[in-house]
Formats: structure tokens, C-alpha cells, sequence
């Protein structure tokens, strides 16, 4: 019987003593939410600099971005490159292009679809 008690105090001594690691060691929800707002601010002023920065959008020029990303498709770009693209695209036209669906998209800064292809 004596044998069984020190199992069982050797057991809890154990585990009591593994979540007592687990919470000293554990990040805080304050360092998360804290992250979270950093990102979050900088995201919301990076996209209000994108906004006064870039022009209107036109069927012109969508026409311009469309031709351009299907080019780059076509000619077997890496998607880093696309990525590139869409960014000048963005800086000076206001716009860029996906594939959704089989079909190109080009949508403005706030992601209204401007035309498909």
C-alpha cells in the first residue's frame, strides 16, 4: 500500500511541477495583444499612405495593368515577379490584377473590381 502512495505523490509532484513550467514559460496574452496592435497600426497607416498616393482608377489604365499582369502570365513569370508587378502597378496606376476563376481581375486599392477578362 505504501508503495502505491508514493507513486501517487510522485505523480502529482510530476505533473504539479511540469504546469507549473508550462505557466512561468508561457508567452502573456498582454505581449500578444500588444504585437497585435503594433501590426495593426502600422498596416492601417501604410494603407492610408497607399490611398492619398495613388490616382484614380480608369478603364484606360485597367486595361493598361490587365494586358501587362496577362503578358507576364504568359511568359511564365515567377509569382514573386507578379508580385512586383502588381506593386508598380499599384504606385502608378492605382490598381492591380489576379486570376480568379480562369478569369483576370483587375480591382482598385480597395479591391472593387474594375474589369475582368
Amino acid at each position: 500500500m505504501s508503495n502505491l502512495k508514493e507513486n501517487v505523490i510522485k505523480a502529482v509532484l510530476i505533473f504539479g511541477g511540469g504546469c507549473l513550467l508550462y505557466y512561468a514559460f508561457k508567452p502573456s496574452s498582454f505581449t500578444n495583444t500588444k504585437k497585435d496592435t503594433t501590426t495593426a497600426s502600422t498596416t492601417a497607416s501604410f494603407d492610408s499612405e497607399v490611398k492619398k498616393d495613388t490616382p484614380e482608377p480608369t478603364i484606360d489604365n485597367a486595361h493598361i495593368v490587365a494586358e501587362a499582369y496577362a503578358d507576364a502570365l504568359q511568359s511564365g513569370e515567377a509569382p514573386s515577379k507578379l508580385t512586383e508587378l502588381n506593386q508598380e502597378c499599384m504606385k502608378e496606376f492605382g490598381m492591380r490584377a489576379y486570376v480568379k476563376d480562369n478569369m483576370l481581375v483587375v480591382c482598385d486599392v480597395a479591391g472593387n473590381t474594375v474589369i475582368t477578362k
